[in-house]
């Protein structure tokens, strides 16, 4: 898998600055503590060297020379494996990559545009479109199916995904079951546990409880993923003015510290797993309540995050194009296009975002618009190289004053450093209003819905996918009776 490599990295923290935000990082985790509500974490730490907290119930606290420790062992960067070799995901500090949002409850129907609830076709749909777009490099589940019980949500989920992409998949799980569950699955794609544990093709995902504490079963699935060789995503979620400080830098080190706890945690398992940075700090609306994304202050913190992440030689995963807008229009592609250049030039491994819309949904249309943004903002990124060929001397001389470059060979051979979308409207003017002029979402839905039509994901063969079908079943009937 190709991502883009980075050019100059733009520094929105000086370095002094990321130095400044990890000693109030420690300062946290030495003095407040984090609450851990699992009896197997609680243990472990303290066998490592954590304290609990004189008066605060499950809160330990970390030994600045703890914490430091944990630091020297973070495995830098790490790669991602997927079911076709080819789509393994290399991070390295220096490469960009792009994955969707996750996890909202409803689906702008490609039909009608109205939100509705989720079902599992749609994760399937979803998930097929994904695996045909150049700039999807990784796949999350974009939707939760809403048609499907609790019990086996993350099962069926992870069966849809696996079946419609041979991509890097990330998935969650929500108890211990479930991970073990899982990993029969990636073993029956693998052909055997034994396979799997050489190439490990899946990841857990451990969110935090924002402020500083972890519940006991995002601490236990993370914990069981780790025992199984897996990725580790830990996702700190906090929201400044309500979970966090509302100060952009309290926030950043709540989030850090948060972070660094559940490294802590995963290394009293394994240091040698990779982890994933992906830092989630977003902002309180005070006047309404609200939750809102598209800031430009989303923006800077995710920027932000990317630097910290890097001081540890941590995968930068964060915010990319996001919005706050009700509806198609201007601030759609204003938001969105801020939101994700930012940390993308400043360096991000990993950015997120591709296929969300809003009030809670996703959208087929956005999943296309959204590939195209990131193409724009990986073009951006590629910068401008100054070779001869580029420099074209030799081509300024032969035309001279007063000639055209149409003509010249070097003009086809170097075309594409130009990019010209297939999905925006670059008609000129008077062939544009002759021919009818269409709002870009429209456009989008039509390319969706032609790619979902032709588009055939490398399919597992038939033993993969025997196997996978029997282990989801004699997993439903186990899940079930919990």
């Amino acid at each position: 898998m190709e991502g883009i490599k980075c050019g100059p990295k733009l520094k929105v923290l000086t370095d002094e600055q990321v130095d400044a935000i990890h000693e109030a990082t420690l300062k946290i985790l030495e003095k407040t503590g984090v609450r851990f509500d699992s009896e197997n974490a609680l243990k472990r730490l303290i066998a490592a060297g954590a304290v609990m907290h004189p008066t605060r119930k499950n809160v330990l606290t970390f030994p600045r020379s703890m914490v430091e420790e944990c630091i020297k062992k973070i495995p830098h960067y790490g790669t991602y494996l997927a079911r076709d070799p080819k789509n393994d995901v290399e991070f390295d500090g220096e490469t960009t990559f792009a994955h969707c949002l996750g996890g909202n409850p409803l689906m702008k129907d490609i039909d009608t545009g109205e939100p509705r609830m989720s079902t599992l076709k749609d994760v399937e749909d979803a998930t097929k479109l994904m695996d045909a777009l150049p700039n999807c490099h990784t796949i999350s589940n974009l939707v939760v199916a809403t048609d499907v019980p609790p019990e086996i949500l993350s099962i069926k989920t992870m069966e849809a995904m696996i079946k419609n992409t041979s991509k890097c998949v990330s998935g969650y799980a929500l108890n211990i079951p479930t991970v073990d569950a899982m990993v029969k699955m990636w073993a029956a794609v693998a052909g055997s546990m034994d396979a799997l544990m050489k190439r490990p093709l899946f990841s857990v995902y451990g969110s935090p409880s924002s402020p500083l504490t972890w519940d006991e079963h995002a601490a236990d699935v993370m914990l069981k993923g780790a025992e199984y060789g897996a990725f580790v995503d830990i996702v700190p979620c906090p929201i400044c003015g309500g979970t966090a400080p509302i100060t952009l830098s309290g926030g950043l080190a709540q989030q850090n510290a948060e972070l660094l706890s559940g490294v802590m945690l995963i290394q009293t398992e394994s240091a040698k797993i990779p982890m994933q940075y992906s830092g989630r700090l977003s902002m309180l609306d005070l006047r309404t309540g609200k939750n809102i994304w598209g800031v430009p202050e989303m923006a800077l913190v995710s920027a932000a995050t990317v630097q910290i992440a890097h001081r540890y030689n941590m995968i930068a995963d964060v915010y990319g194009v996001t919005t706050d807008a009700n509806d198609w229009g201007m601030q759609v592609g204003l938001e969105r296009m801020m939101a994700g250049m930012l940390p993308a030039m400043a360096g991000a491994d990993n950015l997120s975002g591709i296929g969300g819309a809003w009030d809670n949904a996703a959208s087929y249309e956005m999943l296309v618009i959204d590939n195209e943004i990131y193409a724009d903002i990986f073009q951006a990124m590629r910068g401008i190289s100054l070779d001869d060929n580029k420099l074209a001397l030799d081509i300024i001389d032969k035309v001279g004053p007063m000639g055209n470059y149409l003509a010249q060979i070097h003009t086809m051979k170097n075309m594409k450093d130009i990019r010209i979308s297939p999905l925006y409207d670059k008609r000129p003017a008077d062939k544009a209003r002759k021919d009818g002029i269409r709002p870009l979402q429209d456009l989008a839905r039509d390319a969706a819905k032609k790619i979902l039509k032709e588009h055939q994901p490398t399919p597992l063969d038939k033993d993969q996918l025997r196997e996978l079908e029997k282990v989801v079943k004699e997993s439903e009937k186990i899940l079930m009776k919990k």
